[in-house]
């Protein structure tokens, strides 16, 4: 029962902080769920209160949040950025370990020089769901968003076998390094070779339930969220990279092909229905944990038992001053080498937009659940006193709080929204000629589809048709602000002009209604019959059919329009895929 309960009251917090979310617009959602977390720690006493296990954080939050980001990543980008990848996630992270270990042990010789870079190691590995929730709607360019995508699914792996040499040095006092080069293979080779194989088992075993008839949308979506948890646990086993097997399956996944029917194309719907909602409360689980998580981390330190306060926050933002101004300075030269190999040459890098891009990817790399995992196993690790340990989880995690806090702020701040970069004025005019179009394409075929007769509809000619087009007409009210003046007078005029028709609609409806409640005749007016109540359902039985018929048509004609308007230039190709698949979309719902 008290399971139940936690399960509960972290589900209300999660809905809590989206409530809370709109209240706040300064601070993105990652940030307000870390700080309802650590608010609700510090009034209701919860059993998170003493602890969560670290390897439970990784197999119930990170291994399905990291599936689903590798089977939807592009995998032609991380392919073509593979040396960039490559280089993030071994050679940073071995940077941030040599510089963030050196910085600490000279601010705080009592912590050993092997302690130090174990909290490095931790530093290293940036974590994917922080930056997929915090960086999902910022326009990077594309080889940035590639490399801030690959890292983030691959960097882990090199922490976590830092982070462990460390601790078996603390714990003997020497250091093999055969050993952690096999550990290394272990779990990057292993674990992406392992993930690939048990990829393509799952695939397998899907094609096979598909081609028995065994298959169905619901058993597809259930067999999908079993994957992760079961990849995981066969790594585990198996000794080699667990979160790095989940990854390699769900790019395996997403490079095998599938087929493409009205089946299929539900079942992905739903599929994607599911694993949206997924994310949404796993996202929000795990940050709220996050935050209930740092008051009990972070009390020695405020309490004074750990030394002077103000020491320990001072040695908070110069780790991270240090980590940030490593990720930048590597981040940088990559630019650099890039820009030499394509021919732009190295000044381009140091223009202030090239500039902003590369400090925005640079504060991008916050830090999360494994690193709050990585640390959470020091309690166990022998050498290292008490307070010690202590003292390393509560830098640990004031340094999560302040890259957190960074991205939050800084990217924002340094690169455009990817919707404002996609709502631009032209392409806000060409949806408006798009949907201008697509109405006049309506009453063009009215005489086709929509017409439903009867003596409570004979006012207007299709009632169905002016009910499609008020659809349209209001994607048209909410585009004007968007648009360029002449663009939204032209859209004013047709909201105008379809909302008088529609009126007359709301009209009958009303004279309808008296009827119904007896009034009888209203002076002025001519009285209609009065229609019985099962004439009144088959009326309106009659026009919803009609209306599908009708929307159906307007869709079609909607898939042709955008097609013309890609062949005379008024929209790129990207823009018409995005406009593609609004329409299929609609189509899949409407069948």
């Amino acid at each position: 029962m008290e399971t139940f309960e936690l399960i509960l009251f972290l589900l209300t917090a999660v809905i809590a902080s989206s409530i809370l979310d709109k209240f706040l617009p300064p601070l993105s959602l990652p940030l307000v769920q870390i700080a309802l977390g650590a608010a609700l720690a510090l009034a209701v006493p919860t059993p998170l209160e003493w602890g969560i296990d670290p390897e439970l954080l990784l197999i119930l939050f990170i291994a399905p949040l990291h599936f689903n980001e590798s089977r939807h990543v592009d995998s032609g980008a991380l392919w073509k950025n593979r040396w960039g990848i490559a280089s993030l996630s071994v050679g940073l992270v071995f940077a941030i370990v040599a510089a963030c270990g050196a910085t600490l042990h000279a601010l705080l010789p009592a912590v050993p020089l092997a302690a130090a870079c174990a909290l490095g190691g931790a530093m290293g590995s940036t974590d994917a769901v922080a930056v997929t929730a915090l960086t999902h709607d910022r326009r990077f360019g594309r080889r940035h968003e590639a490399l801030l995508k690959g890292e983030a699914l691959f960097n882990d792996v090199t922490g976590t076998v830092v982070f462990q040499c460390c601790l078996t040095i603390l714990a003997t006092g020497s250091f093999s390094l055969l050993h952690a080069g096999e550990e290394f293979a272990l779990d990057l080779f292993g674990g992406f070779f392992g993930g690939l194989v048990m990829g393509l088992l799952a695939w397998g075993l899907l094609q096979v339930l598909r081609r028995t008839g065994l298959d169905n949308p619901t058993l597809h979506v259930m067999l999908e969220l079993l994957l992760p948890f079961v990849i995981y646990l066969a790594a585990k086993s198996l000794h080699i990279g667990a979160v790095i097997a989940v990854v390699a399956s769900g790019l395996m996944l997403s490079l095998l092909p599938q087929r493409h029917t009205a089946a299929t194309a539900r079942t992905k719907l739903q599929a994607q229905s599911v694993w949206t909602t997924l994310e949404f409360v796993l996202n929000g689980i795990i940050f709220v944990v996050l935050g209930m998580q740092l008051p009990r981390l972070l009390e020695p330190a405020a309490e004074g038992s750990l030394g002077d306060p103000a020491t320990l926050l001072g040695v908070v933002v110069a780790l991270t001053l240090v980590l940030e101004g490593v990720r930048f300075l590597w981040l940088l030269a990559m630019d650099v080498r890039a820009a030499i190999a394509s021919g732009k040459g190295a000044r381009s890098c140091f223009a202030p937009a090239a500039l902003r891009g590369t400090l925005a990817m640079a504060f991008a790399g916050a830090k999360g659940g494994i690193t709050l995992s990585l640390m959470l196993t020091l309690t166990a690790a022998a050498g290292l006193s008490a307070s010690g340990q202590a003292t390393l989880v509560s830098i640990a995690s004031g340094m999560i709080v302040l890259t957190l806090v960074l991205a939050d702020f800084a990217v924002p701040a340094l690169t455009p929204s990817k919707r404002s970069a996609k709502r631009t004025r032209d392409r806000v005019d060409a949806e408006i000629d798009l949907t201008l179009g697509v109405i006049a394409s309506i009453e063009v075929d009215a005489h086709l589809t929509g017409a439903v007769k009867g003596a409570a509809v004979d006012a207007v000619d299709e009632p169905a048709t002016v009910i499609v087009m008020h659809r349209y007409a209001e994607m048209l009210e909410d585009l004007a602000p968007a648009a360029s003046p002449a663009a939204a007078a032209r859209a004013r005029a047709e909201v105008a002009r379809v909302r008088g028709l529609y009126d007359q609609l709301d009209g009958i409806a009303r004279r309808a209604a008296r009827w119904d409640e007896g009034e009888g005749d209203i002076e002025g007016e001519e009285s209609p019959a009065a229609p019985s109540l099962s004439d009144q359902f088959h009326q309106m039985r009659e026009t919803h059919d009609a209306v599908e018929d009708v929307q159906a048509q307007a869709l079609v004609r909607e898939l042709q329009l955008i097609k013309a308007m890609v062949a005379d230039d008024s929209i790129d190709a990207a823009h018409a895929k995005d406009l593609r698949n609004d329409v299929y979309i609609q189509q899949l719902v409407l069948d």
